[in-house]
Parts: C-alpha cells; structure tokens; sequence
C-alpha cells in the first residue's frame, strides 16, 4: 500500500519509520534464517560445528568492514540512494544462498549478505536524526530498530514453514524477493526534510534541517573526538551478546534443550518479542526523561546503567533445568540488549554531527561486529570443549564491560551533563 500523496510533516515522518520498520524486518528474517536452518543444514550439507562458525564469521567479516563503508556512503551520498544500494545487494544475495551446494558456497553467500545489510541501520539512526527532535529520536530509532527483533520472530516460524512445505532453499530465496518488492515504496516516499514538499519552513526550524548535512568531517576530526571514541570502544563488549542469542540460540534450543523444528516455530520467536518491546520502552524511557528536562547524555546513560545492572542474570540460563524458566531469562536478555542498542544508537546521533551521524555508526557497527566475529570463533571453542553453560556465563559479563568503557570515555560529557 503506498501512503497518501498529500501528508504533513507529523505524518510524512512516522510514514518514514514505518518503512525503515520493514526494512530492518527483512534484513533479520535473511540473517536468522541460517541460524534456525542451522541443523537442517548440518545434516544436508554435511557440515561440522567449525563449518557453522566459519559461514557465521564470514558474514560478520564483511559486515563488520562494510558497517563503517557503508555509514561513510551514506554521509556522502544521501540515505535514500544508501537504503536502495544496500537492501537491492542483500535481497539478492540472500537469493543467492538458496543454491548452496557445500561449506565453501555457504560462506561466501554469507560473505555476500555481509557486505548489503550493515547499511540499514546507520541510514535508519541518520534518517531518525533528521525527521526528529532529541525529545523524540529514540522512540523512532527504537521502532525502526525493533524491525530486527521482529523480523526474527517472524523468521522462526515462517522458515520452518516454508523449509518443511518446499524445502530449505526456497527459505533463503522467498525472503531475498521480499527486499526487491520493498525498494518502491522507499524510494517513493523517502527525501531529506529540507526537500521534501511536507515539510514547511517551521517544521525545519523545528528540526535544525534547513539544509542537507553539509561538508563531512574529515577522518582526522572525527577520531579526535574523545566520545566517539567510547561510543566505538563500547559496542566491542556489548554487540557480541546479541550476536550470541541471534545465531546460536535456535541451535541451543534446538542440540541441547531438544527441541524440534517445529517447536523452534513455536516457541523460538517468543525472545524476540521481549527484544522488540525492549527497542521500543528503552526508547521511550530515555526520551521521557529528555522531556522531563535531563541532558540527552545523561537521560541516555540512566537507561545503559540499568541494563547492564540486569544483564548479568543472563549466566542463569545454561544451568536451569526447565526449559520454560530458561526462555524467560532469556527473554528478559533479549530485551535489554535491544534497550542498550537504542540508546546506544540514538545517542551517537545526539553526540555528533548530522554530517558524521553515518559515519560514526558504521564505526560503531564495525567495533561491534568485530567483537561478534572474535565472539564467534571463540563460542565455537568454548560450546564445543565446555558446553553452552560457559558460554552463556561469558556473554553475561559483556554488558557490565561495556557499560565502564563507554563511562571512561563520556565522563566529561556526563558531568557537564549533571551540571
């Protein structure tokens, strides 16, 4: 459905993150559907634990390169020819896995995805920080960003539906046509505010977006900057435990809590929700605060302190006997992952400049799909030398780390903030 052709500003920008909201669906549904595939394809392709790792790493070999490529571009060239690039690569490369014949073929379509979809979310913080006011942004990054959770909870039973009506392939290959059927509906609506015929010269004056970005900082400038700094730092210890839930806990559920396939439909979606709603009220909560008059850093940083906090019961899950009381721990992580990633997220575009709004979060993507590549190679190790337990006990300690990181290097923003 397209919207109307006549919107105001108010309506034109909710339109907006509606459309990023099924962008970032899509891209989850093209990258869980290994994970929720993964022991169908041990068995049909013959693949070994470190085979697994390997299409795991290889996906986060070119998605932590092109985070910060691709945040660059989109600084340069606009977000709306960005997205376009960006979903029209994955779509076809998720295509493209469908004819896997072996380990080799399986990573390097990985590898392919890798390069497409890390593009959606620093164009989707950019395009938040230009269509809202602080008061406002993280609410809208935290509704684009739930896409993902989102999207894996539709990716659970819609590819066991699709593997066991039509087989394993046509799950790669159905969700890779879906980006394509997005692609004119983002380009038909999407434009920077200052171009864009719903907005008036009051709504700009709103926003500080009277004109496009400008200049983009030089690289120098940009790695001067003391918070950019804890902002990148900071997402090395925090992005791994998402990473650890997205692409192993259908395997864990699967090898070690003994459920099916078709269970995985059922029940595998069910901490993804908790994710979705942890994007949405941690966005929220932030925002409120912004509104109750704290600083953007220190109402941001209140909602980080809390997760962290919490994050540490996650260790929990790998020695609980039920099944049941596991996925609640594990929903509760979830959740605050995805509360730690928005305002992680939305506080880099309220600490820097429109202009190297992009570019910071491709470093910040970069930073964290780096920890995640070395997380990966590390959890393949650890799962098969000392259980899932362990595992889960190191990914429980991650947010903690990240939480001191980030206030090492933003101190003198919060105190300044405090005062």
């Amino acid at each position: 459905m397209l919207p109307p052709r006549k919107m105001g500003y108010s309506t034109v920008r909710w339109w907006i993150v509606g459309i990023l909201f099924l962008a970032t669906v899509i891209n989850y549904i093209d990258r869980q559907t290994l994970s929720i595939l993964s022991a169908t394809l041990r068995t049909e392709l013959n693949l070994t634990d470190a085979d697994y790792a390997n299409a795991v790493s290889a996906f986060l070999f070119s998605y932590l390169i092109m985070y910060t490529v691709s945040g660059r571009l989109i600084d340069r060239f606009g977000v709306r020819l960005g997205v376009a690039v960006c979903i029209t690569w994955w779509s076809i490369a998720a295509a493209l896995t469908g004819f896997t014949r072996g380990a080799t073929s399986l990573a390097f379509f990985r590898l392919l995805l890798g390069i497409g979809e890390p593009g959606i979310f620093p164009a989707g913080v950019k395009a938040c920080g230009e269509w809202f006011p602080k008061g406002r942004r993280a609410l809208a990054t935290g509704i684009f960003s739930s896409g993902s959770a989102i999207g894996a909870i539709i990716a659970a039973p819609l590819i066991a539906w699709l593997t066991l009506n039509f087989g394993w392939r046509t799950a790669f290959v159905i969700p890779g046509i879906l980006g394509l059927l997005w692609l004119p509906l983002w380009l038909a609506v999407y434009r920077h505010p200052s171009r864009h015929p719903a907005v008036t010269p009051a709504d700009l004056a709103q926003l500080d977006a009277g004109t496009p970005d400008g200049p983009r900082p030089a690289w120098r400038d940009i790695l001067r900057q003391r918070s950019v700094w804890g902002l990148v730092l900071s997402r090395i210890a925090s992005d791994p435990v998402w990473y650890f839930y997205l692409f192993w806990l259908p395997d864990y559920l699967q090898r070690i809590r003994h459920l099916s396939l078709a269970e995985i439909g059922l029940y595998g979606w069910i901490p993804f929700l908790f994710a979705d709603l942890g994007c949405v009220f941690g966005g929220m909560a932030s925002d409120r605060l912004i509104r109750r008059g704290w600083p953007a850093a220190r109402a941001r940083f209140a909602v980080l302190c809390s997760v962290a906090l919490l994050a540490p019961f996650g260790a929990m899950v790998g020695f609980m006997e039920s099944t049941a009381a596991a996925i609640a721990v594990t929903c509760m992580i979830t959740f605050l992952c995805q509360a730690w990633s928005t305002n992680i997220a939305t506080l880099s575009a309220d600490l820097t400049s429109r202009a190297e709004t992009g570019t910071v979060m491709g470093m910040m993507g970069t930073a964290g799909s780096a920890g995640g590549l070395v997380f990966a190679q590390v959890l393949g190790f650890t799962i098969a030398t000392f259980g899932y337990s362990s595992a889960f006990g190191i990914a429980a300690a991650m947010h903690p780390v990240a939480l001191l990181t980030l206030f090492l290097f933003l101190r003198p923003i919060l105190r300044r903030a405090k005062a």
